[in-house]
C-alpha cells in the first residue's frame, strides 16, 4: 500500500482523482479531452499505470477505479456522490448561519457581548472560509 501511496502522484494523481470524481468508466479519448493532455498515449501511459498498481481495471476499452486508495492530497475532501467538497466547507457553512440567525435576530440589541459574539461569528467564517479556498486551490485536479 505505502508503494501505491508513494508512485501516486503529479499527473497519475490527476488521472486518479479525475476517475474518483467522476464515478463512472472513462475512454483514452474522455481522459484526453477532460484533463487536456496533448496526445491520448500520455492517458494511455498513465491509466495503464494506475492498472500497474491495481487501481483501475479495463472492461471492454473503459477504465474504471478498481479499488480506492486513501491518500494524504485527498484527506481534506469529502466524497458525495460524484463530488468532491473541501471539508473546510462545512465549518464554513455552520459559521456562515451562525452569523446570519445572530445579525437577523440579535441586531437590533447589540450588546458587549453582543459585539464579542459578532466578532467571532465573522472570524471563524474568514477563517474557516480562507481553509476551503486554500483546499479547493490546492487540490490535484
Amino acid at each position: 500500500m505505502e508503494d501505491v501511496k508513494s508512485k501516486l502522484k503529479g499527473t497519475t494523481l490527476r488521472v486518479y482523482w479525475h476517475l474518483l470524481r467522476s464515478g463512472k468508466p472513462t475512454t483514452i479519448r474522455h481522459l484526453q479531452r477532460d484533463l487536456s493532455f496533448s496526445s491520448p498515449s500520455v492517458a494511455s501511459y498513465h491509466l495503464e499505470k494506475l492498472m500497474d498498481m491495481g487501481l483501475v481495471k479495463k472492461v471492454r476499452g473503459d477504465y474504471e477505479l478498481k479499488k480506492t486508495v486513501s491518500l494524504e492530497a485527498m484527506s481534506s475532501f469529502v466524497r458525495i456522490s460524484h463530488l468532491m467538497i473541501p471539508r473546510y466547507i462545512f465549518y464554513t457553512t455552520f459559521f456562515f448561519t451562525l452569523l446570519i440567525v445572530f445579525v437577523v435576530g440579535y441586531a437590533s440589541s447589540l450588546s458587549v457581548q453582543g459585539v464579542f459574539a459578532l466578532v467571532f461569528g465573522v472570524s471563524g467564517l474568514v477563517i474557516t472560509g480562507y481553509e476551503t479556498w486554500r483546499q479547493w486551490r490546492l487540490k490535484p485536479v
